[in-house]
């Protein structure tokens, strides 16, 4: 053979080498990626939460009813049989399959192993899908979604992203102390359901809550509000039996070293101190009772129709012990604070009326009337007040209209109406119109629309023809 021949055998045999070693090294190199991915789920829980731990990736638990569950059925065929979906998601996590067969034959030990997982996650539907880290600590659950393996497949990532903010903002809180890293604990977990967190982050929360615990971050509301609020009712309850079996002076002691160790509501409080001011009223401390009414009158958050009330209140309370001048003068300064004072002119009137200044009376009402006009709660009292001032001023026509007007229109309730009524049914029987109250008391009866409204009606009308015989 000659040299050039054999130079061509040795180049071509070099050459079928190269081609095999090549298409062996393609195939190996392809063999150890799909090794390496494990694309797919598997059956095999034990097995490929060693291998999450071993490459440090999420794990999805797919809680399933293969052959009974519909939705099931659907994210199986729509989603979890794509292979696009099964290569994309298996880069981030190891996917293990846990089913629920009613039909189909399983082995006992895999049912075993399933049924195990689903109590440790508590499982109560399928499908459903619990997303953990490698250390098997959920951060997300999904179940059936509409739109696609594209759209399910952007769902699971975005869900990733709740572990991956978790893990930097727990490994940037170890490097903090105090409110710095309550802020960022508070920020590890907050973008995570409730559920969720309730159950496996129980530990964070406690650490949030002693770092905040006078609240100056919300934190501690934010997490513990609940359990606040719970404990709250309870020391409220014992409280109030402390103010109905102690002495006023003990009890009124305790109410106050109470409150100042708890972070109560304005509504709270409001109710706290309504306690209190019984108690101070059984000592006659004209002192403190205004005290009380000024740290109800001013609390955050009483405006409106309850601050009225509560000044009301104190005006009365300031009446009944004598100070009658210091009362009105308490009234003028209030009301001049603005418009819609309602109440404040309906005590003021009411004020003038028992001192016999029946006038200056209705003209008070008639100021709270122009400004109570969507108001029917106030606006009754102020008309049965100026109807008794007229009637005292021998004004009984003007009365009785008065109470005629609202009784007539249909925009005030029914059993206000009906109230009105009744008013001047009293009027006309003081005047010896025995006929004509009952006339009014009948109307009274049929106003009031549900056969409930109208035998408590009944029986009010029976009381009051009882007393007054006929």
């Amino acid at each position: 053979m000659s040299f050039i021949s054999t130079l061509t055998n040795v180049t071509l045999v070099d050459r079928f080498r190269v081609v095999v070693i090549t298409t062996l090294l393609f195939s190996l190199s392809n063999f150890s990626i799909l090794v390496g991915q494990e694309v797919g789920f598997t059956e095999d829980a034990p097995a490929a939460i060693k291998r999450a731990k071993l490459d440090n990736k999420d794990v999805i638990f797919l809680f399933t009813g293969s052959d009974w569950c519909p939705p099931c059925k659907k994210l199986e065929k729509e989603v979890l049989s794509e292979k696009e979906f099964l290569e994309e998601i298996s880069k981030q996590y190891v996917l293990i399959k846990l089913d629920f067969p009613k039909s189909s034959p399983q082995a006992p030990e895999l049912a075993k192993q399933n049924d195990g997982y689903s109590k440790n996650f508590g499982i109560e539907s399928f499908p459903t899908l619990v997303l953990t880290d490698s250390k098997l600590v959920p951060f997300a659950f999904a179940g059936y979604e509409e739109g696609g393996f594209l759209n399910y497949l952007e769902l699971l990532q975005n869900a990733r992203k709740l572990r991956v903010n978790r893990d930097a903002k727990l490994s940037a809180a170890e490097a903090e102390t105090g409110e710095a890293r309550a802020r960022l604990l508070d920020e590890a977990i907050s973008e995570m359901r409730q559920e969720i967190i309730g159950i496996y982050y129980g530990e964070i929360v406690e650490e949030i809550v002693s770092l905040d615990k006078d609240n100056a971050l919300g934190l501690r509301k934010k997490w513990n509000g609940a359990a606040d609020a719970e404990m709250r009712k309870i020391i409220m309850t014992d409280l109030l039996m402390i103010s109905r079996i102690e002495k006023p002076a003990r009890a009124i002691n305790f109410i106050d070293e109470v409150v100042g160790q708890f972070d109560f509501s304005s509504g709270e409080l409001l109710e706290i101190y309504q306690w209190k001011l019984n108690l101070i009223r059984q000592l006659k401390d004209n002192a403190k009772m205004d005290l009380i009414l000024d740290q109800m009158i001013n609390l955050e958050g009483v405006t409106g129709e309850t601050r009225q009330r509560l000044i009301v209140k104190k005006i009365y309370l300031m009446v009944g012990s004598g100070r009658r001048a210091q009362a009105m003068k308490l009234l003028d300064e209030s009301i001049s604070e603005g418009m819609g004072a309602n109440y404040l002119n309906l005590a003021k009137g009411s004020l003038f009326a028992s001192n016999g200044e029946f006038k200056q009376a209705i003209e008070c009402f008639d100021t709270a009337l122009e400004n109570s006009k969507n108001n029917p709660d106030i606006r009754i009292d102020l008309i049965g007040a100026k109807a008794d001032s007229l009637y005292a001023l021998d004004d009984q026509e003007g009365a009785l209209r008065e109470l005629d007007d609202f009784s007539e229109d249909t925009q005030m309730p029914a059993d206000l109406r009906a109230e009105a009524l009744l008013h001047k049914a009293m009027i006309m029987r003081d005047q010896n119109r025995t006929r004509q109250a009952r006339l009014a008391e009948n109307r009274a009866i049929e106003t009031v629309e549900s056969p409930k409204e109208k035998a408590e009606m009944q029986k009010i009308v029976d009381r009051l023809r009882k007393k007054v015989g006929g």
